[in-house]
């Protein structure tokens, strides 16, 4: 995948196998149960699987890892160093994976966040997802488990 402009914060491009030191470190960082280096090289060495950065000053400051299978899309991960966060980077990274989305006549996204993770939840409304349903005791947590919230993105017809 070609380098992608993305003005003030760096550059979206693919992600290599070289930036998983640091995306780890974004991903340990921002998740209370954070992946996996397997599960990371499992995604980069798959087809269906589209995973991306935000580069700044040569480094992975976000990243995000999608599954594309026939006409659905579906955010499995996406994290933001904890310095770049509230600055419009994963903001960025979801409009330009919904721009590509419409593109490739893909007719839905899919995501789920945490029940309590409200930031998160009003960027993804913002950027035109809707509530489809829970899935009880989905995240693990200290004390327990917490649902998740479950969010769609209907992409006009779904063709180009």
């Amino acid at each position: 995948m070609a380098t992608m402009a993305f003005d003030p914060v760096g550059p979206i491009r693919a992600m290599q196998e070289s930036d998983l030191e640091a995306v780890l470190e974004i991903e340990n960082a921002a998740q209370l149960t954070p992946w996996t280096r397997n599960h990371f090289l499992d995604c980069l060495g798959n087809a269906h699987y589209l995973c991306q950065t935000v580069e700044l000053a040569g480094q992975p400051a976000a990243f995000l890892i999608l599954s594309r299978i026939l006409d659905e899309t579906h955010v499995l991960n996406i994290a933001v160093a904890p310095a770049r966060q509230r600055q419009g980077v994963a903001r960025q990274l979801l409009k330009q994976a919904i721009d590509a989305a419409r593109r490739d006549a893909m007719s839905v996204i899919y995501l789920e966040v945490r029940e309590s993770n409200h930031r998160a939840r009003a960027l993804y409304e913002s950027l035109g997802f809707t509530v489809s349903g829970t899935r009880k005791n989905y995240y693990r947590r200290g004390d327990g488990h917490e649902d998740a919230v479950l969010m769609q993105c209907l992409l006009a017809s779904g063709h180009k």
